[in-house]
């Protein structure tokens, strides 16, 4: 690491080394102009913080603005407080009836950021109503009962018991098929918090 002398004159053709740079830097001298006095002031030719110049509210804000950049979420469990009131910079939007999903270029419902940008368009819902395509396979098991003894009624002859069958049918009330199509809920387990995006 190299020494720092104050102050240093260069020969005609002296090469430029990182220790002569510490020796130009360290002997800089700065105007007045350099300076607004109220949180940097001028000593000795040298720019300081003047006293209480920048106070631990405004390095904490400074902080705090790095690590929430302009894009990012925040959230608060009790606080309902807008961050930029809060936080004391930034401009936020709230994130309202939404979970965050992580982006995935491979899947057509999260390859774009933000709510309905995707290829397909799709927001979630948090009901929804089964299609017919979407019932799952299945039986209903029904029993049909005639009088064993022959019957004509001088159109159609019954001459032996039929007790039972299975099949998928359209059965339920006058024919009209079971289920009432009401929607289910489509909601996954969730924590509700007060969520904010940073626009600005």
């Amino acid at each position: 690491m190299s020494v720092i002398t104050k102050g240093k004159t260069f020969a005609n053709g002296e090469q430029l080394t990182a220790g002569k740079l510490n020796q130009m830097l360290d002997a800089a001298v700065f105007s007045s102009a350099a300076v607004d006095n109220t949180k940097t002031t001028l000593s000795g030719g040298a720019i300081t913080i003047a006293p209480n110049g920048i106070t631990a509210t405004e390095i904490a804000q400074s902080f705090l603005d790095t690590i929430y950049p302009i894009g990012s979420i925040y959230s608060n469990a009790s606080n309902s407080a807008n961050p930029a009131t809060l936080l004391g910079f930034g401009t936020w939007v709230r994130v309202e009836g939404k979970v965050i999903v992580g982006y995935d270029s491979d899947d057509d419902d999260f390859d774009a950021v933000g709510s309905g940008n995707n290829t397909n368009s799709t927001t979630g819902s948090k009901t929804h109503t089964l299609t017919t395509t979407e019932i799952p396979p299945h039986y209903h098991t029904y029993t049909e009962a005639y009088n064993a003894n022959s019957y004509d009624n001088g159109s159609i002859a019954f001459t032996q018991l039929r007790t039972s069958n299975t099949g998928n049918g359209n059965i339920g009330e006058n024919g009209d098929g079971t289920g009432n199509a009401a929607p289910h809920n489509n909601l996954q387990p969730y924590y509700v918090a007060h969520m904010w995006r940073r626009t600005a």
